[in-house]
């Protein structure tokens, strides 16, 4: 009994350290860093007056939480803020999608991987996540 909780104990602590650094690698996801998007890079952008505000992913991410646009908006977050997205991915589509939260149902569109800066359409400024290679 003595060994099977010490396994249990040591299991649930190995999942608390894999769920915190998922969390803080998906927190960490700002592309190369750069103001241009790059080859193989996901681009968010929005404007603010004369202000273009950019968030940059190599990876899936929701929109909420951590996730703010960089440069001027340091305290705005992105998620139901964004107008356009440029997918530079180099191996597959990107889709970007709305959650309802009368219906709990996704609303999703699809962005090819053919490095031209696109309106999000029906989503503009109602985007919660967004999923390569979906």
């Amino acid at each position: 009994m003595k060994r099977l909780l010490s396994t249990v104990l040591a299991s649930a602590a190995l999942a608390t350290v894999g769920v915190l650094s998922t969390a803080s690698t998906a927190g960490a996801d700002n592309g190369d860093g750069l103001s241009a998007c790059n080859s193989g890079e996901i681009c968010f952008y929005r404007y603010s007056g004369a202000v273009l505000w950019q968030k940059h992913f190599w990876y899936t991410g929701d929109h909420g939480s951590y996730n703010w646009w960089a440069g001027q908006a340091t305290n705005v977050r992105m998620q139901d803020d964004a107008v356009e997205v440029n997918n530079r991915d180099t191996q597959c589509q990107v889709r970007v999608g709305n959650l309802s939260p009368s219906t709990g149902l996704w609303t999703w569109r699809y962005f090819p991987n053919d490095h031209v800066r696109r309106d999000l359409g029906a989503i503009r400024n109602a985007n919660d996540r967004h999923e390569r290679c979906a």
